[in-house]
Parts: C-alpha cells; sequence; structure tokens
C-alpha cells in the first residue's frame, strides 16, 4: 500500500477580541452582580482550507463559515460561570461584524469552552444550562443523531458546520483530558486591555470528510483480462453518537503542515463496543436492495461524504465496530459476456446460466454443485411465490431460463443463505467491495491503537488503485456475514479482503490512502 500523508490548514482559528452588543445574546438564570466583571473580546477569523490539488474553498460557501459562536466559562472546578448582570449563562456572538466590542465574564471564570455553529441536540443542550451546569454536563453524549446535525451543504452554507475549540496543542504522546481554554491569566479589567490582550482559540468541526475517486485509467484488475467498472458508493457503520468536547489521544506520527503538531485520535461514546452504530440493512420485503444507513444515499466516484466520528479500543477493531465505505460495481472474469449473468461456485467460474446447467447435469446426484444449484432455484421460486405479477416458467433448475432469472431483482441477495455456500450468482456482474477506512495510515503493525475509525476534522482522500477479483454478489452487511464474508466479531486485520485504497487525512487533516480491493 502507498502511504502518504498531506496535511491541510484547515482549523478555523478565532482570537479573543471584542464585540457589539448588537451581536451578543445570553441565555440563563437568576442574575449576577455587576461586581465581579472581567472583560473578553474576540474577533472571529477564519482561514480558508486548501487541499492537496491546490484548490481553496469558496468564501461564504465553505466548511469554516462561522455562523454563530458560543462562549461558555466555567471556575476552577469545572462549573459554569454566569455573565454578571444578567441572568444568562453563555454568550452567543453574531459574527456580522469583524469588530465587535469586549463582551463581560465574571472574574470567577478560569476557563472556556467555544462552540461554533451548533445545531439539533447539540443547541438544545447548549439553551439547557443553567446555574447547577458543570463542563460534564455541558459535554455529555449527544444520541441518536445524524451527519446532518454537524455538518451543512459546503455549496450553500447556511447553518454551518458545526465546531468547538480543538483543546492543547499537545506535542507528548498519550492522553489529553482538559479540552477547555484557559483563560485565568487573560481576563482584563476593561475592553481596551482585553483588546490587546486576545486569546487565541483554534476551532475543529466535529465531521470526518470522505472522498473516493478511481486512480486515472481506471482501477487495474489483478486477474488478467478480468473487466472492473466502478459503480457507485457510500458509508456504512455509521456513527450517531458523539462527545461535543471529546478526550484525545496524541499518536506518535508528526504533521510537517498547518496547526496541528502531531497526529491525534479522540476517545467517542462507543469506543468499546458498536452502541450507537447505523448499519445498512437488506428490503427483504420487496426487492432485497440494500437500505442504507440513515442520510446516506448511493454516490458517484470523484463526490465527497461527512460522517460523525467513529474510534476504538485498539482490541476493538472488530469488522461490526468500524466505518466502512462499501463499493457497487460490475466485474467479469476474462472473456466472460459482458452483458450477461455469471456465476461462481468452489472456485470455478460459469459464464451463463447454460454454462452452469451443464455443469449441473453433469454433476452426480449426490455432489455439492447440484445441492447449491437446487437451494438456488428454491430461492427463486420462493422469492417469485412472495411477489405478485412474478412467474418463472422453469419447475426445477434444470429447466430454468434466462427470462426467468432477468424477474428477480438482486438475485445475488435473494439465494443467499446466512453463512452457508451458494451459488454465487453475479447478475449482470453487480457486485459489492468493502474497505474498512484508516485513521492513521503511517501504523502498519497489526490492531495497533488509532489504526481504524474515522476522526473529527480528519479528511480521508480515497483513490482506488486496483481489483484483486470479483466483490460479493450481494451486499456485505456487517452483521449478517454471508460465506467467505468477516463475523462482526472478527478483527479486522486478521481477514483478507480484495480493496486497494490509498488514504488521505486533514487540519482539515488530510490522509492520502490507495485502496486495492
Amino acid at each position: 500500500m502507498k502511504l502518504r500523508t498531506i496535511f491541510m490548514s484547515m482549523l478555523v482559528i478565532a482570537a479573543l477580541t471584542s464585540c457589539n452588543n448588537d451581536d451578543v445574546d445570553h441565555h440563563g438564570g437568576p442574575q449576577m452582580a455587576d461586581v465581579d466583571v472581567a472583560y473578553l473580546s474576540i474577533k472571529i477569523e477564519t482561514q480558508p482550507t486548501t487541499r492537496a490539488s491546490g484548490s481553496t474553498e469558496k468564501p461564504g460557501a465553505n466548511e469554516s463559515d462561522l455562523k454563530a459562536l458560543y462562549l461558555i466559562t466555567f471556575d476552577d472546578n469545572g462549573m459554569v460561570v454566569g455573565i454578571p448582570g444578567t441572568t444568562n449563562y453563555f454568550t452567543m456572538l453574531s459574527t456580522s461584524s469583524t469588530t465587535p466590542e469586549a463582551i463581560k465574564v465574571s472574574k470567577n471564570a478560569k476557563q472556556l469552552l467555544v462552540i461554533a455553529n451548533p445545531d439539533g441536540m447539540l443547541k438544545n443542550a447548549i439553551n439547557n444550562i443553567s446555574v447547577t451546569s458543570s463542563f460534564s454536563s455541558v459535554n455529555a453524549a449527544i444520541t441518536g443523531t445524524t451527519k446532518d446535525e454537524v455538518i451543512d451543504n459546503p455549496n450553500s452554507i447556511s447553518k454551518g458546520f458545526t465546531m468547538i475549540n480543538s483543546g492543547p496543542n499537545e506535542e507528548t504522546e498519550g492522553k489529553v483530558t482538559n479540552l477547555l481554554i484557559d483563560i485565568s491569566n487573560s481576563l482584563k479589567d476593561n475592553e481596551d486591555e482585553a483588546e490587546a490582550n486576545r486569546v487565541p482559540v483554534s476551532l475543529e468541526r466535529l465531521a470526518a470528510k470522505l472522498d473516493l475517486q478511481e486512480k486515472p485509467g481506471g482501477a487495474t484488475t489483478k486477474q488478467e483480462g478480468a473487466s472492473f467498472t466502478f459503480g457507485r458508493w457510500t458509508l456504512d457503520a455509521v456513527n450517531s453518537t458523539y462527545y461535543p468536547c471529546a478526550e484525545k489521544h496524541i499518536l506518535g506520527s508528526t504533521h510537517t503542515q498547518g496547526i496541528y503538531k502531531k497526529n491525534f485520535y479522540t476517545y467517542d461514546p462507543n469506543f468499546n463496543g458498536a452502541s450507537g452504530l447505523v448499519f445498512a440493512t437488506i428490503d427483504t420485503d420487496n426487492d432485497y436492495s440494500p437500505l442504507l444507513a440513515e442520510s446516506y444515499d448511493w454516490q458517484n466516484k470523484g463526490t465527497t461524504a461527512y460522517c460523525i466520528e467513529n474510534t476504538m479500543d485498539a482490541d476493538d477493531q472488530l469488522f461490526g465496530n468500524a466505518t466502512r465505505l462499501v463499493i457497487q460495481a460490475t466485474y467479469f472474469p476474462s472473456g466472460f459476456n459482458t452483458q450477461g449473468d455469471w456465476f461462481n461456485y468452489a472456485g470455478k467460474n460459469y459464464d451463463g446460466l447454460e454454462k452452469l446447467k451443464e455443469a449441473y447435469s453433469e454433476a452426480g446426484e449426490d455432489s455439492n454443485l447440484k445441492k447449491a444449484c437446487d437451494k438456488m432455484f428454491n430461492k427463486i421460486k420462493a422469492y417469485a411465490s412472495e411477489h405478485p405479477g412474478i412467474t418463472i416458467s422453469g419447475v426445477n433448475f434444470a429447466s430454468l431460463t434466462e427470462e426467468d432469472l432477468s424477474k428477480i431483482p438482486n438475485g445475488g441477495q435473494v439465494i443467499k443463505d446466512g453463512k452457508d455456500d451458494v451459488i454465487r450468482w453475479y447478475q449482470k456482474g453487480l457486485c459489492y467491495y468493502y474497505y474498512m477506512i484508516r485513521h492513521d495510515n503511517t501504523l502498519d503493525d497489526e490492531m495497533v491503537f488509532g489504526k481504524y475509525g474515522v476522526v473529527r476534522n480528519n479528511w480521508y482522500s480515497l483513490t482506488l488503485n486496483s481489483v484483486g477479483g470479483p466483490g460479493s454478489p450481494w451486499y456485505p452487511e456487517a452483521n449478517n456475514p454471508g460465506p467467505g464474508d468477516p463475523d462482526p466479531k472478527d478483527p479486522i486485520d486478521e481477514a483478507a479482503g480484495y480493496l486497494g485504497i490509498t488514504v488521505s487525512v486533514a487540519p482539515w487533516i488530510v490522509w492520502e490512502n490507495e485502496i486495492d480491493i
């Protein structure tokens, strides 16, 4: 695998300066006296994203836009500190002014949390802050959500991508638990002093970003003469839970550009399991097509997708725990009819139904091939009987026709029978590949901490280089594997696969990976 890491200067920088009263909103409870007033002033700056190709985000229509900025202060014990002279427990700043006037904070404020563009459940949590709130309660896990809560349409920004302060930029490897900003020496008695002593704040997006393209000229096939055509791709095993401010683990790889000094990994609410992951399923009540994870769809190569971060402990890097991408494609062995169906059983390929029927007629009555073909017919017959309007002329496998097969949608999925061996039916060559997304592509040892997963503010740029063979003729469900598929509890590094990809991650950290499937 070719490993190449490109780091992109994609963090948003917020330098604390001043704020106009028209741009400020507060929310809270009992009014606090003005006697403990101090001042912070903020100026908001965004740094455009630069991709490896040299393209940049469009001003006013990119993932760095700030629409609303929320400031929450805490004392030394992590308890929320209210705003003096108000009944409020946070300050909301509009970004319409680039030179707003100073804002009031309590002199008891020692730590700062900055959240940009919150939406949905996170915004509700902010609005519910009270006198009894602590950092732990403000930072409680958000559950049962989708990526749409933390992203926006990058081509037409309205609410903005949700961002939060990134915590200290540590160089020492290991766990970082204090992610609040220390402002104990930054509070001033008046606006002028505050403006002259700004506190820098780095914001990072809560979403991870992925794109997938095929190498120029198309992916190569390792089986000489085989035909592979890229179709569409999607994400599966996506997370629905996150911590707004996640604890981090600083890894060993060094970032040579951008704001981050070293690569990092985070601790999400399902760090030791799959609780909260959303998986694709199969529509067995209708046409056996994949029902993709909520808010995801099939998309073309060269496009971008976002997801909530999904991380796991080293020993929990299992097939059922990690976010994956799934590619839908067509594949035909060398010399096969690329307009028809083909089949595989016990390692042997059959070019069309007639070739399979010939092998069936020559096989012994007790042969595994004949049993598998009879099972295939029974599955097809059962599907036809359960779906009014579908009739087949064949009364057994030997009398099946190509017209019969054409009436069965998603045939490879229909005849799948759990982990039991079946005829692999590549209907018009349709097949699926999966790739378990790697986070740190500098880690080569098996099951090493931080190797797999998707992490906030990281951009995984994947390039499909080569294809080792046909994929599975059924959608690769993580929790309902077919014959030859890994079980959800299998370690990722202990199973063979057929994908070869090139990866990139961003500040946005960008990881480029070439993948071979």
